[in-house]
Protein backbone atom coordinates (compact mmCIF):
# COMPACT_ATOMS: atom_id res chain seq x y z
CA UNK A 1 0.00 0.00 0.00
CA UNK A 2 1.83 3.26 -0.94
CA UNK A 3 1.25 5.98 1.59
CA UNK A 4 2.80 9.50 0.45
CA UNK A 5 2.36 11.18 3.70
CA UNK A 6 0.31 10.63 6.41
CA UNK A 7 -1.65 13.31 8.27
CA UNK A 8 -2.65 13.17 11.86
CA UNK A 9 -5.98 15.41 13.37
CA UNK A 10 -6.89 15.36 16.66
CA UNK A 11 -5.73 17.54 20.29
CA UNK A 12 -2.25 19.05 20.32
CA UNK A 13 -1.59 18.91 24.09
CA UNK A 14 1.21 19.68 26.76
CA UNK A 15 0.90 16.69 29.38
CA UNK A 16 2.75 17.26 32.55
CA UNK A 17 3.52 13.38 34.33
CA UNK A 18 2.90 13.63 38.14
CA UNK A 19 3.77 10.53 40.45
CA UNK A 20 1.62 10.13 43.84
CA UNK A 21 1.31 7.78 46.31
CA UNK A 22 -2.14 6.25 45.53
CA UNK A 23 -4.44 6.80 42.82
CA UNK A 24 -6.90 6.18 45.46
CA UNK A 25 -6.64 9.66 47.03
CA UNK A 26 -7.33 11.55 43.37
CA UNK A 27 -11.22 10.45 43.75
CA UNK A 28 -12.11 13.61 45.28
CA UNK A 29 -9.98 16.23 43.89
CA UNK A 30 -11.91 16.02 40.58
CA UNK A 31 -15.68 14.73 39.73
CA UNK A 32 -15.26 11.40 37.95
CA UNK A 33 -11.69 11.06 37.73
CA UNK A 34 -10.87 7.53 38.84
CA UNK A 35 -7.99 5.19 38.10
CA UNK A 36 -7.60 3.55 34.97
CA UNK A 37 -9.86 6.32 33.81
CA UNK A 38 -9.84 9.65 31.53
CA UNK A 39 -11.93 12.78 32.21
CA UNK A 40 -11.43 16.38 30.84
CA UNK A 41 -12.94 19.51 31.90
CA UNK A 42 -12.12 23.39 32.55
CA UNK A 43 -8.55 24.88 32.58
CA UNK A 44 -9.62 26.13 35.70
CA UNK A 45 -10.40 22.74 36.85
CA UNK A 46 -6.71 21.75 35.53
CA UNK A 47 -5.22 24.30 37.38
CA UNK A 48 -7.10 23.81 40.71
CA UNK A 49 -5.99 19.79 40.23
CA UNK A 50 -2.49 20.87 39.53
CA UNK A 51 -2.27 23.11 42.38
CA UNK A 52 -2.68 20.20 44.34
CA UNK A 53 -0.72 17.72 42.58
CA UNK A 54 2.35 19.76 43.59
CA UNK A 55 1.74 19.77 47.33
CA UNK A 56 0.84 15.85 46.88
CA UNK A 57 2.93 14.81 44.37
CA UNK A 58 5.95 14.84 42.14
CA UNK A 59 5.92 16.35 38.65
CA UNK A 60 8.25 13.66 36.15
CA UNK A 61 8.35 15.09 33.04
CA UNK A 62 6.52 17.45 30.62
CA UNK A 63 6.18 17.00 27.09
CA UNK A 64 3.96 17.13 24.00
CA UNK A 65 0.56 14.75 23.63
CA UNK A 66 -2.67 14.50 22.15
CA UNK A 67 -3.23 10.36 20.35
CA UNK A 68 -2.69 11.63 16.65
CA UNK A 69 0.40 14.03 17.15
CA UNK A 70 1.51 11.02 19.04
CA UNK A 71 1.42 8.93 16.05
CA UNK A 72 2.45 11.54 14.04
CA UNK A 73 5.46 12.34 16.25
CA UNK A 74 6.71 8.48 16.14
CA UNK A 75 6.02 8.14 12.37
CA UNK A 76 7.97 11.79 11.77
CA UNK A 77 11.02 10.51 14.09
CA UNK A 78 11.10 7.59 11.80
CA UNK A 79 11.60 9.76 8.79
CA UNK A 80 8.22 9.43 7.37
CA UNK A 81 6.63 12.91 5.36
CA UNK A 82 3.97 13.74 8.01
CA UNK A 83 1.47 16.45 8.55
CA UNK A 84 -1.37 17.38 10.94
CA UNK A 85 -4.16 19.59 11.33
CA UNK A 86 -5.48 20.99 14.46
CA UNK A 87 -5.68 23.79 16.59
CA UNK A 88 -2.69 24.67 19.37
CA UNK A 89 -2.56 28.11 21.70
CA UNK A 90 -0.46 31.13 20.41
CA UNK A 91 1.25 31.08 24.03
CA UNK A 92 4.63 29.13 25.06
CA UNK A 93 3.17 25.80 25.30
CA UNK A 94 1.69 26.06 21.93
CA UNK A 95 5.46 26.81 20.97
CA UNK A 96 6.75 23.97 22.49
CA UNK A 97 4.37 21.59 20.51
CA UNK A 98 5.04 23.11 17.64
CA UNK A 99 9.01 22.55 18.09
CA UNK A 100 8.56 19.03 19.38
CA UNK A 101 6.44 18.39 15.39
CA UNK A 102 9.31 20.08 13.86
CA UNK A 103 10.06 18.73 10.63
CA UNK A 104 6.25 17.89 10.59
CA UNK A 105 3.95 20.11 7.90
CA UNK A 106 2.04 22.07 10.38
CA UNK A 107 0.85 24.92 7.61
CA UNK A 108 -2.59 23.63 8.85
CA UNK A 109 -2.68 24.27 12.29
CA UNK A 110 -4.34 27.81 13.97
CA UNK A 111 -2.22 29.21 16.08
CA UNK A 112 -4.72 31.08 18.53
CA UNK A 113 -6.27 31.11 22.21
CA UNK A 114 -4.49 28.76 25.06
CA UNK A 115 -2.97 24.89 24.53
CA UNK A 116 -4.85 22.24 25.72
CA UNK A 117 -3.18 20.29 28.40
CA UNK A 118 -3.35 17.06 30.07
CA UNK A 119 -2.53 15.73 33.65
CA UNK A 120 -1.45 12.54 33.80
CA UNK A 121 -1.25 10.60 37.17
CA UNK A 122 0.69 7.31 38.00
CA UNK A 123 0.88 5.89 41.17
CA UNK A 124 3.88 3.52 42.00
CA UNK A 125 2.57 0.64 40.29
CA UNK A 126 2.11 2.76 37.38
CA UNK A 127 -1.87 3.16 37.39
CA UNK A 128 -2.65 5.54 35.65
CA UNK A 129 -5.38 8.52 35.27
CA UNK A 130 -5.61 11.08 33.27
CA UNK A 131 -7.37 15.08 33.49
CA UNK A 132 -7.47 16.85 30.07
CA UNK A 133 -8.09 20.41 29.71
CA UNK A 134 -9.17 21.22 25.78
CA UNK A 135 -7.84 24.12 24.11
CA UNK A 136 -9.86 27.26 24.98
CA UNK A 137 -11.03 27.75 21.58
CA UNK A 138 -11.57 24.29 20.31
CA UNK A 139 -15.55 24.69 19.45
CA UNK A 140 -14.56 27.62 16.75
CA UNK A 141 -13.23 24.26 14.39
CA UNK A 142 -16.66 23.50 13.84
CA UNK A 143 -16.77 26.86 11.59
CA UNK A 144 -13.25 26.05 9.75
CA UNK A 145 -12.73 24.67 6.63
CA UNK A 146 -9.54 23.26 5.98
CA UNK A 147 -8.06 20.44 2.82
CA UNK A 148 -6.62 17.76 2.52
CA UNK A 149 -5.15 15.81 -0.73
CA UNK A 150 -6.55 13.20 -2.04
CA UNK A 151 -2.41 11.43 -1.70
CA UNK A 152 -2.93 11.97 1.58
CA UNK A 153 -3.18 9.58 4.55
CA UNK A 154 -5.58 11.51 7.00
CA UNK A 155 -5.37 10.02 10.90
CA UNK A 156 -7.77 10.77 13.78
CA UNK A 157 -8.06 10.87 17.41
CA UNK A 158 -10.64 12.52 19.29
CA UNK A 159 -11.29 15.99 20.18
CA UNK A 160 -13.24 16.92 23.52
CA UNK A 161 -15.81 19.59 22.29
CA UNK A 162 -18.64 19.27 20.34
CA UNK A 163 -17.42 21.94 17.95
CA UNK A 164 -14.18 19.62 17.13
CA UNK A 165 -16.32 16.23 16.79
CA UNK A 166 -18.35 18.75 14.08
CA UNK A 167 -14.93 19.79 12.35
CA UNK A 168 -13.93 16.08 12.18
CA UNK A 169 -17.07 14.77 10.35
CA UNK A 170 -16.92 17.79 8.19
CA UNK A 171 -12.98 16.83 8.03
CA UNK A 172 -13.61 13.34 7.25
CA UNK A 173 -16.67 13.75 4.81
CA UNK A 174 -14.45 15.93 2.59
CA UNK A 175 -11.71 13.32 1.99
CA UNK A 176 -11.35 11.34 -0.54
CA UNK A 177 -7.97 9.49 0.25
CA UNK A 178 -7.45 6.78 2.48
CA UNK A 179 -7.68 7.30 6.27
CA UNK A 180 -8.12 5.92 9.46
CA UNK A 181 -9.16 6.40 13.12
CA UNK A 182 -8.21 5.93 16.91
CA UNK A 183 -11.81 7.11 18.27
CA UNK A 184 -10.16 6.44 22.29
CA UNK A 185 -12.29 7.32 25.20
CA UNK A 186 -13.20 10.46 24.60
CA UNK A 187 -15.17 9.66 21.25
CA UNK A 188 -16.27 6.25 22.48
CA UNK A 189 -17.74 7.75 24.96
CA UNK A 190 -20.42 9.61 22.29
CA UNK A 191 -21.93 6.16 21.55
CA UNK A 192 -22.21 3.74 18.65
CA UNK A 193 -24.53 5.79 16.91
CA UNK A 194 -23.16 9.44 16.96
CA UNK A 195 -19.94 7.69 16.16
CA UNK A 196 -21.17 5.69 13.27
CA UNK A 197 -19.84 8.43 10.40
CA UNK A 198 -16.11 8.35 11.46
CA UNK A 199 -16.14 4.53 12.14
CA UNK A 200 -17.62 3.78 8.38
CA UNK A 201 -15.00 3.56 5.48
CA UNK A 202 -11.52 3.40 6.96
CA UNK A 203 -8.47 1.70 6.10
CA UNK A 204 -7.58 1.16 9.53
CA UNK A 205 -9.74 1.32 12.68
CA UNK A 206 -8.03 1.33 16.10
CA UNK A 207 -9.65 0.65 19.45
CA UNK A 208 -8.79 -0.97 22.48
CA UNK A 209 -10.91 -3.96 24.17
CA UNK A 210 -12.44 -1.71 26.07
CA UNK A 211 -13.56 0.86 23.65
CA UNK A 212 -14.89 -2.32 21.78
CA UNK A 213 -17.47 -2.88 24.86
CA UNK A 214 -18.21 0.73 25.43
CA UNK A 215 -19.43 1.00 21.96
CA UNK A 216 -21.57 -2.22 22.56
CA UNK A 217 -20.72 -3.17 18.89
CA UNK A 218 -19.32 -6.66 17.34
CA UNK A 219 -15.49 -6.61 15.59
CA UNK A 220 -17.50 -8.46 13.35
CA UNK A 221 -19.94 -5.33 12.12
CA UNK A 222 -16.92 -2.97 12.60
CA UNK A 223 -14.73 -4.77 9.75
CA UNK A 224 -17.77 -5.10 7.78
CA UNK A 225 -17.48 -0.83 7.36
CA UNK A 226 -13.82 -0.78 7.21
CA UNK A 227 -10.57 -2.90 5.49
CA UNK A 228 -9.42 -3.53 9.10
CA UNK A 229 -9.73 -3.16 12.85
CA UNK A 230 -6.75 -3.06 15.14
CA UNK A 231 -7.71 -4.67 18.27
CA UNK A 232 -5.71 -3.40 21.13
CA UNK A 233 -5.51 -5.72 24.32
CA UNK A 234 -2.51 -4.43 26.34
CA UNK A 235 -0.17 -6.99 28.46
CA UNK A 236 -2.94 -9.62 26.18
CA UNK A 237 -1.10 -8.40 22.52
CA UNK A 238 -3.59 -7.65 19.94
CA UNK A 239 -6.09 -8.49 17.15
CA UNK A 240 -5.87 -7.78 13.20
CA UNK A 241 -9.40 -8.20 12.13
CA UNK A 242 -9.32 -8.38 7.71
CA UNK A 243 -12.34 -9.68 5.89
CA UNK A 244 -9.21 -12.55 4.88
CA UNK A 245 -9.52 -13.28 8.69
CA UNK A 246 -8.77 -12.45 12.45
CA UNK A 247 -4.50 -12.63 13.22
CA UNK A 248 -3.75 -12.70 16.77
CA UNK A 249 -0.56 -10.99 17.91
CA UNK A 250 1.06 -11.69 21.36
CA UNK A 251 2.27 -9.26 23.41
CA UNK A 252 5.94 -8.68 23.91
CA UNK A 253 7.45 -7.97 27.28
CA UNK A 254 9.12 -4.91 27.68
CA UNK A 255 12.78 -4.52 29.11
CA UNK A 256 11.92 -1.90 31.32
CA UNK A 257 8.03 -0.34 32.34
CA UNK A 258 8.33 3.07 33.53
CA UNK A 259 4.68 4.54 31.88
CA UNK A 260 2.21 3.02 29.11
CA UNK A 261 1.23 6.64 28.29
CA UNK A 262 1.41 6.85 23.93
CA UNK A 263 2.27 3.27 23.94
CA UNK A 264 -1.21 3.09 21.92
CA UNK A 265 -0.05 5.89 19.91
CA UNK A 266 2.90 3.95 18.86
CA UNK A 267 1.54 0.93 18.18
CA UNK A 268 -0.93 2.76 15.58
CA UNK A 269 2.08 4.72 14.23
CA UNK A 270 3.60 1.09 13.66
CA UNK A 271 0.97 -0.49 11.93
CA UNK A 272 0.29 2.65 9.43
CA UNK A 273 4.13 2.66 8.59
CA UNK A 274 4.14 -1.74 8.11
CA UNK A 275 1.58 -0.93 5.58
CA UNK A 276 3.59 2.05 4.39
CA UNK A 277 6.09 -0.06 3.65
CA UNK A 278 4.34 -3.07 1.95
CA UNK A 279 4.33 -5.16 4.82
CA UNK A 280 1.12 -7.60 5.64
CA UNK A 281 -1.69 -6.23 7.69
CA UNK A 282 -0.43 -9.24 10.22
CA UNK A 283 3.18 -8.43 9.93
CA UNK A 284 2.41 -4.69 10.51
CA UNK A 285 0.43 -5.57 13.69
CA UNK A 286 3.85 -8.09 14.79
CA UNK A 287 5.66 -4.76 14.10
CA UNK A 288 3.26 -2.16 15.89
CA UNK A 289 3.38 -4.83 19.23
CA UNK A 290 6.88 -4.85 19.70
CA UNK A 291 7.62 -0.71 19.02
CA UNK A 292 4.69 0.01 21.89
CA UNK A 293 6.43 -1.98 23.89
CA UNK A 294 9.61 -0.14 23.53
CA UNK A 295 7.53 2.96 23.92
CA UNK A 296 6.78 1.76 27.97
CA UNK A 297 10.45 2.61 29.01
CA UNK A 298 9.97 6.01 29.63
CA UNK A 299 7.19 9.14 29.97
CA UNK A 300 5.11 10.11 27.16
CA UNK A 301 7.40 10.18 23.95
CA UNK A 302 10.89 10.15 26.01
CA UNK A 303 10.37 6.23 25.61
CA UNK A 304 9.19 6.31 21.98
CA UNK A 305 11.37 4.21 19.70
CA UNK A 306 14.48 5.89 17.62
CA UNK A 307 14.42 5.84 14.00
CA UNK A 308 17.91 3.14 14.03
CA UNK A 309 15.21 1.16 16.19
CA UNK A 310 12.17 1.26 14.18
CA UNK A 311 14.36 0.18 10.77
CA UNK A 312 16.26 -2.42 12.83
CA UNK A 313 13.02 -3.80 13.84
CA UNK A 314 11.52 -3.59 10.10
CA UNK A 315 14.74 -5.71 8.83
CA UNK A 316 14.26 -8.17 11.67
CA UNK A 317 10.34 -8.87 10.79
CA UNK A 318 11.39 -8.96 7.08
CA UNK A 319 14.05 -11.61 7.96
CA UNK A 320 11.70 -13.98 10.12
CA UNK A 321 9.48 -14.04 7.11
Amino acid sequence: MKIEKIVGSGALNIDYFYEVEDLGLIRGFTKGLTPGGEVWGTKREFETLREKLEILGRLLAVCGGGSAANTIYALKLWGFDTGFIGIVGDDEEGERVCAELEGCDLSRVLRTGSTACTLILLDHHRDRAIFVAPHTQEETLASWSCSTQKTEWLHLSSLVSHGGFLFHLRLTKAHWGPRSIDPGEIYASRGFQALKPLLQGNKVLFMTLQELRRLDVSAEELILQNNYLALKKGAEGAEIHAPQGKVSIPAVSSPLLVDNTGAGDVFDAGFLAGLSLGLSYALSGRLAVRLAALSLRDYGRKGFPTKEEFWSLVESIRSET
